[in-house]
């Protein structure tokens, strides 16, 4: 089983054949058109240095992200942005509140840090007190938002008390009616919030992604990033998205988001298990019976899914599939569809 989904080459190469990945949670209508129409010109930058300097990436990002570039932590991807976090931020104890993206924990652990977790939904009299608190909005594998009151809750007790809270918002661009906390910054220099390029650009390659922060604490972490740290590739890259059309761009990933959600929806609940309601590009799916061999049934038939049985407070009966083209959600389907079929 996977540990991370995305693994299509080692894939590839270990069978010798082609997948579509469902494992990996990616736009599938990226990258922008710009990009693509470029791909020619783009290999002279992998044959020079990236810049030095940050403030290249900043600047790009603050114009895609509308964001003021003092904000702004570029990092190569944003995993790098997380271990950075667990490697620098001060205090002992971290609270995360599962189902999370993995990396919290593994990261902050080998950080020496203090690591609890709790199932959310949960009381919040039942949350431990911690020195940093993690989240995703929304969450992966869910797909959805926390609920307002849990934020509102995490938000009183880092003004309070000095907490340190850290929001993976890697998925916010496909939600429909943002929940981004990132007009927050300018409040709380301990609030951090983690982006990621990978999904919505649909450029897993290029390892892109950036922390955002109160300026002070963009500054700090600056100070411990390693030289020529995001490739060159990027840096073009991020030039040509900022200029050109991202609001067609983001237009016609809603549009079509939704309509191949729905297609999702209407042809895979209740065909095999419970397909659990999604904010986002992904669907988490719980199998009634056969879960042993789900994934190499699909595997046989070339797709690709993600177990779930490495998150926190899951099990082996909990996958997660990508929402993908039209063509590929029907290859999809009817790939599951066979399976309850030979399920009886």
């Amino acid at each position: 089983m996977m540990t991370h989904g995305g693994r299509v080459i080692e894939w590839q190469r270990k069978s010798g054949r082609t997948y579509l990945d469902f494992s990996a949670n990616l736009n599938p209508w990226g990258p922008p058109r710009e990009v693509k129409e470029r791909w020619r010109e783009l290999f002279y930058y992998a044959t020079v240095y990236p810049p030095l300097d940050c403030s290249f990436y900043r600047e790009e990002l603050a114009k895609i992200y509308n964001l003021s570039s003092s904000f702004i932590l570029p990092t190569n991807g944003a995993t790098a942005g997380i271990y950075l976090l667990a490697r620098q931020l001060p205090g002992e104890t971290v609270l995360i509140l599962e189902p999370c993206f993995s990396e919290y924990a593994r990261s902050f652990s080998r950080a020496g840090k203090k690591i609890e977790r709790i199932f959310f939904p949960a009381p919040l009299n039942s949350l431990p007190p911690a020195d940093i608190v993690v989240w995703g909005n929304p969450t992966n594998p869910w797909g959805v938002s926390p609920p307002s009151f849990l934020l509102d809750y995490l938000w009183e007790t880092s003004l309070k008390k000095g907490t340190i809270l850290i929001v993976d918002e890697a998925f916010q661009e496909f939600i429909e009616e943002k929940t981004s906390w990132v007009s927050r910054l300018g409040e709380n220099p301990r609030l951090y919030i983690i982006r990621s390029l990978t999904k919505y650009f649909t450029l897993p390659g290029l390892r892109g992604g950036f922390i955002a922060a109160h300026p002070s604490s963009c500054s700090f972490l600056e100070e411990y990033l390693e030289p020529w740290s995001i490739n060159s590739l990027l840096a073009r890259v991020l030039e040509i998205i900022a200029q050109g059309d991202l609001a067609s761009f983001r237009a016609t990933t809603q549009e079509n988001l939704r309509r191949e959600k729905q297609f999702i929806e209407e042809n895979l609940k209740g065909e095999i298990g419970e397909l659990f309601p999604s904010e986002v590009n992904f669907y988490t799916i719980r199998l009634r019976q056969g879960k042993e061999l789900f994934s190499s049934f699909l595997e046989e038939r070339g797709i690709l899914v993600r177990s779930l049985s490495d998150f926190f407070g899951l099990d082996d009966s909990y996958f997660r599939i990508a929402v993908r083209t039209r063509e590929e959600n029907q290859q999809l389907i009817e790939a599951v569809r066979d399976y309850a079929r030979e399920l009886g």
